[in-house]
């Protein structure tokens, strides 16, 4: 251990091809590790970050859904239908003379 050191230290430190690889092999596996322990909670971060997106999205759409309602209600009520009766097609109430009464058996 020492002898190593002191080589590195002198500056004289050399290291074989077969000890090249072996040294390049483990830190290859020491990276493919140190991936598999931090992949999940890359994943998990992404996946955070849809799920705002996404509830994010709904609560838009959820809102103009409500306008859109609050619209349809609005364009449907019956005092709105029978102003533009009168005033845009020109239809009138009907006198009582006007007026006939079926009775069916």
């Amino acid at each position: 251990m020492f002898k190593g050191s002191r080589k590195l230290v002198e500056g004289g430190f050399h290291i074989t091809p077969k000890g090249f690889r072996v040294v390049f092999f483990i830190s290859v596996l020491m990276l493919l590790v140190a991936l598999a322990l931090v992949w999940p909670n890359v994943r998990k971060v992404k996946l955070s970050y849809d799920y705002q997106a996404l509830k994010a999205e709904r609560e838009e759409l959820l809102n103009e859904n409500r306008l859109l309602s609050l619209e349809r209600e609005t364009l449907q009520s019956l005092y709105r239908i029978q102003v533009l009766a009168k005033n845009q097609v020109g239809m009138i109430e009907p006198k009582t003379e006007q007026i006939t009464t079926i009775f069916l058996k």
